[in-house]
């Protein structure tokens, strides 16, 4: 383990171990793993280079994790479900049923047009021809597929809680299976000539078992044989069938369909159909024949395609608790018929929501490649709607704790991932005070690519009082308007920051780059520093100094004069400055027309042999003498004595002048 407590691990790299060191790898933020070589090195180990050194480049790896949300057609996806999630918590858990049932349908309605964007894209010329592209679109309508498919079922089960659950099940079924109802469209456009077609009987028995019932009395009125006594038979068994509507007396319809059913057996058994084979199939399929039904079975792809048709004709009034065994005993049945194929994830969560084992199933929906996105949005709309709250307390699992656990997790990953950071926010918002620390350590690593995002991304701290994260932000923006020579942004950012030593920093490079050229840069942005000059010392200096620069040039030279004066008292002009500070007095000095009184021409000699004279010494014992031109930077300045003289000579005149004026009576 490393210093810092993060895990280290080891990897296998030829390079690496023919050089007597190991691939190291460490987990760093945003799901990234950071891979270097590393040796062991101890207080006795010789430094000397390897003997395959300088042959073979060595790198530093930065990995991260691909997901599906990398593919820009996905994006859609997170942002709808966002809106989607707000719009949950909103409603907390005083919703009715019905609300509930339309947020889990608008979740549903995202994936579903997600999937129509991925077939289109996935149709494109330029997915076509790039196989990388294709195979994960292909991988992303797999895995939004499966979702969809099981939150649907959820829905069904534990969210719409129906007495019956038959019809909605062959909405679910229909939907998931629509192969069959796609031929049988083109099929329906051929008219007569359908019946003539290969997978004619084979369309029409899918969509029996399917539950399609309208459809399949449709297709077989279009066959040539239409007006024979069996097909019209047939037409009659499926006419005449029963269907259960809410609010029917339950024993009333039992009696009914028992009525129907039993005639419809004791057709088949008369021999009415005995001359259309195919028909006759079609008609035991109607009445539940167990061998027709295990025929189809072996057709089918998943083990519940055909299961609620076959609940539709042999207990359409299933209840959900009896779907339990029902479904159970269906999937043996499968199995036994299809012993060759395995159990897929798909088919084991479906058999897990019909057996109510709904803590295998939450644990195998993280399973999916879908970056827990699935998961987390069914666990909070469980919380939510809290219909399941004694499943859990039962189970001794804390829904709260696991609902938390989640967004928590899905809200960090959109944090730390390309362009999603916004929607993260929102996750970890509901997660109290630890999501409060997620955002506080995240927000600064998120890459700033314009000053907009930033002003954005402060007015995001600013709200949750994250005011470390907001001068973070600004220091960033600060140091880059530097590198990048925008000194006045450089200098805003650094104030709005209220890091002393950044601010102080920047007014330094102001300063120094005034001395040394004459040229003030960002005049603008230090005109309006205002009350904010005393983030820094040295920002007062230079707004101070600003103002004296302005004086001057308009000049007001009595105005220029007294704030000189006050700067040189001030004792926080920097050393580099003094040699441009008091050049910047002698042609103040020099004026025929004193604009410095006596006793601060005093004050300026003072200055002049107490400071500026002793920073010449200590750079001339540093240097040499020949170095001492160094200490001034200022622009004006080539020699050292001559600069000297020519200040106290100013300074002695000035003296002169001043002490006669303020000395001589007025005349009366």
């Amino acid at each position: 383990m490393s210093e810092s407590g993060v895990f280290a691990f080891e990897l296998g790299d030829e390079l690496a171990t023919r050089c007597g060191n190991t691939l190291t790898g460490v987990f760093v933020p945003g799901s990234r793993i950071a891979l270097s070589a590393y040796r062991h090195v101890t207080h006795s180990s010789r430094d000397a280079p390897t003997e395959t050194a300088g042959q073979d480049p060595v790198l530093i790896y930065m990995t991260q994790e691909s997901t599906l949300f990398d593919e820009p057609v996905l994006r859609s996806v997170l942002a709808e479900a966002n809106a989607t999630f707000a719009t949950l918590q909103q409603l907390g858990s005083r919703a009715t049923r019905a609300e509930y049932v339309n947020i889990s349908r608008a979740y549903r309605s995202i994936v579903r047009s997600c999937l129509e964007k991925l077939e289109q894209a996935k149709k494109s010329p330029e997915v076509q021809t790039d196989e990388a592209r294709l195979q994960r679109l292909s991988d992303a309508i797999v895995v939004f597929y499966a979702a969809e498919c099981l939150w649907h079922l959820f829905e069904i089960l534990y969210i719409q809680s129906n007495q019956l659950v038959v019809p909605q099940l062959l909405d679910w079924a229909r939907f998931h299976s629509p192969q069959a109802e796609d031929r049988a469209t083109d099929l329906l456009l051929m008219g007569e000539e359908a019946s003539e077609s290969d997978d004619y009987w084979s369309i029409v028995r899918s969509l029996i078992m399917l539950g399609e019932i309208d459809i399949t009395r449709a297709l077989l009125s279009q066959n040539r044989k239409a007006g024979q006594t069996s097909f019209k038979a047939a037409e009659q068994i499926l006419k005449s069938m029963p269907v259960y509507q809410e609010g029917y007396a339950l024993q009333k319809f039992h009696s009914q369909w028992e009525f129907w059913h039993v005639d419809t057996e004791r057709k088949i058994q008369s021999g009415l159909f005995a001359t259309e084979p195919e028909l006759e199939q079609l008609v035991q399929l109607v009445a539940g024949d167990n061998e027709q039904w295990d025929d189809g079975i072996k057709e089918s792809q998943d083990f519940f395609e055909y299961l609620p048709g076959y609940l539709l004709f042999t207990k359409p009034t299933c209840k959900p608790f009896e779907l339990k065994i029902a479904a159970a005993n269906w999937l043996n049945r499968w199995c036994l018929l299809q012993p060759e194929k395995k159990q897929c994830a798909m088919n084991r969560m479906v058999s897990q929501l019909m057996d109510h084992d709904l803590k295998i199933f939450i644990y195998d929906a993280q399973k999916l490649n879908d970056t827990h996105w699935f998961s987390t949005h069914l666990i909070d709309l469980i919380h939510h709607c809290g219909q399941l709250k004694s499943y859990f307390d039962q189970n001794n699992i804390d829904l709260p704790a696991l609902r938390h656990s989640m967004i928590y997790e899905y809200g960090s990953y959109l944090m730390t991932s390309h362009n999603m950071w916004q929607l993260g926010i929102d996750y970890l918002d509901c997660c109290k005070q630890e999501g409060q620390a997620a955002i506080e350590l995240l927000l600064p690593r998120i890459t700033l690519r314009s000053e907009r995002q930033a002003t954005k991304l402060i007015n995001l701290a600013r709200q949750r009082g994250l005011t470390s994260v907001e001068r973070e932000i600004c220091k960033v923006l600060s140091k880059r308007s530097y590198d990048n020579e925008r000194y006045g942004n450089a200098l805003e950012w650094a104030i709005r920051s209220k890091d002393v030593l950044l601010v102080t920093a920047v007014a330094d490079f102001i300063l120094k780059h005034y001395s040394k050229t004459g040229c003030m840069l960002c005049p603008d942005t230090i005109a309006n520093v205002g009350g904010r000059m005393f983030a820094s010392p040295r920002l007062v200096f230079l707004s101070k100094y600003f103002e004296f620069y302005e004086f001057y040039r308009n000049r007001d030279f009595l105005s220029a004069s007294e704030l000189l004066v006050n700067l040189l008292e001030s004792k926080i002009t920097p050393d580099y400055f003094w040699p441009s500070l008091l050049i910047d007095s002698m042609p103040l000095l020099e004026s025929k027309d004193p604009k410095i009184f006596a006793k601060e021409t005093v004050a300026i000699l003072h200055h002049i042999e107490t400071d500026l004279v002793p920073i010449i010494e200590r750079n001339v014992s540093k240097y040499g003498k020949h170095h001492s031109e160094t200490v001034f930077k200022d622009y004006r300045v080539e020699n050292v004595d001559e600069i000297l003289n020519l200040l106290r000579l100013a300074c002695a005149r000035n003296l002169a002048r001043a002490l006669i004026i303020e000395n001589t009576m007025p005349v009366v």
